[in-house]
């Protein structure tokens, strides 16, 4: 449509699923522009995925950790936390992944990403 709307909002969360592009201004400079994949990108954000497996072979938590765009594979109480690094491992390939491992998922769940972590890393924490 070729239109802009130019919306202040301290509700980022709202904001990151209403936009397909933001800027973040912190002291009347622009810190951040673009989408908000970009964003997180240049933050190294990184997408974290709960899987719960059923009977897990032993060796299992290793062969993920090996998988191409895997940071870190951690056991929690119930279930594992994996981080990506999400420019090179999209949740969609990690779920494919893990079947082709054999894993039988009982629950598969990422975690959202938000812009509010990413705007506390973009203004260290200070507000205006």
């Amino acid at each position: 449509m070729g239109k802009t709307i130019l919306i202040s909002s301290h509700i980022l969360s709202e904001l990151s699923q209403l936009c397909t592009r933001i800027g973040i201004v912190e002291l009347g400079k622009m810190v951040a522009q673009g989408s908000v994949n970009d964003i997180y990108r240049q933050l190294q954000v990184r997408r974290v995925v709960h899987v719960r497996i059923e009977n897990p072979a032993a060796d299992l938590m290793e062969r993920v950790q090996r998988i191409a765009g895997v940071e870190t594979v951690e056991k929690q109480v119930d279930r594992w936390e994996i981080r990506l690094h999400e420019d090179q491992l999209s949740v969609g390939d990690l779920h494919q992944a893990l079947v082709e491992e054999k894993a039988r998922l009982t629950m598969f769940q990422p975690e959202a990403m938000d812009m509010e972590t990413a705007f506390m890393k973009l203004t260290e924490g200070k507000t205006a």
